[in-house]
């Protein structure tokens, strides 16, 4: 029975012991996912940040940049990358600032290696570079005074608030959205072409005044003549203008309707004169009798 108790005891402290040593090892583990290097940015221009896992770089990783202290800081991107074995990849880029020390980022090959660079735009005494590899892999942190970046550029990205898929969607630090541009000049900036069931247009007035009485409508001979000196209609953007600035489709929709109201007037008058001169003509036949 002691002999039992015993080995009973033995099993279980051994089982302990294990379980304690897998608990310690997992730790150990984790805890070397997380790395954060300190490193320093000589110059302003591209520098490399991490080198990419083998010659081809294949991976994904994240790299958290950060800097601390002072009354303008904290300054902080994520870039979010991935590499194939051949020369192809992606980026996402997260700024968390408004404005930043850094306005692109890119992957390199220089023939041997892969390199997640990153262009600043001033030195940095001190710049904290994080990644965790518990989830993601690929990539090591380059320790030091950051080395100058160069290669082929296998894909890059503007840094702004955020740009998914290297420039697909760009939302700038001034709250402005890009879809196939990172200079949105507008709320929302499109290049190429919009699919929609329905767009609408907010607008402060339309072109009813037309029909007030005191619209002063221009008679169809000034029409003519302002048409042989311009080569447009008055009011009517012309083809140059159109090129070099587009049009606004609420201001456009709303002369185009001033346009078809003017005509509308014209139409009327002539309406009332053909009436006039066929009741004239009838009155000419009928004295004819």
């Amino acid at each position: 029975m002691k002999t039992s108790a015993h080995f009973m005891s033995g099993t279980m402290m051994s089982k302990a012991l294990l379980t304690t040593l897998l608990f310690l090892t997992f730790l150990n583990g984790n805890a070397q996912t997380e790395v954060t290097k300190n490193v320093i940015v000589d110059a302003a221009g591209w520098k490399r940040v991490a080198t990419l896992d083998a010659s081809a770089g294949r991976g994904y990783n994240e790299m958290v940049l950060f800097t601390r202290g002072g009354a303008t800081t904290p300054r902080i991107v994520k870039i979010s990358w991935f590499k194939g074995w051949s020369n192809y990849g992606g980026l996402n880029i997260v700024s968390l600032s408004n404005g930043g020390l850094w306005s692109k980022a890119r992957i390199t090959y220089d023939g041997t290696q892969s390199y997640l660079e990153v262009n600043f735009t001033k030195d940095i005494p001190v710049l904290s570079v994080y990644q965790n590899q518990s989830v993601w892999s690929g990539g090591e942190i380059i320790g030091g005074t950051l080395p100058d970046g160069g290669g082929n550029v296998v894909v890059s990205a503007k840094v702004g608030r955020v740009n998914y898929g290297e420039d697909s969607f760009f939302l700038g630090y001034n709250g402005n959205a890009g879809i196939g541009t990172t200079s949105p000049d507008a709320k929302l900036a499109v290049n190429g072409v919009i699919h929609s069931k329905e767009v609408k247009v907010d607008l402060n007035g339309w072109s009813d005044f037309v029909f007030k009485e005191d619209y002063n409508l221009p008679t169809l001979e000034e029409v003519e003549q302002h048409i042989k000196e311009k080569g447009h209609l008055k009011d009517i953007p012309n083809t140059k203008e159109v090129k070099e600035n587009g049009i606004h489709l609420g201001e456009m929709d709303a002369k185009l309707l001033q346009k078809i109201e003017e005509l509308m007037l014209y139409t009327i008058e002539q309406e009332k004169r053909i009436k006039k001169l066929e009741t004239e003509l009838a009155n000419l036949k009928q004295s004819e009798k």
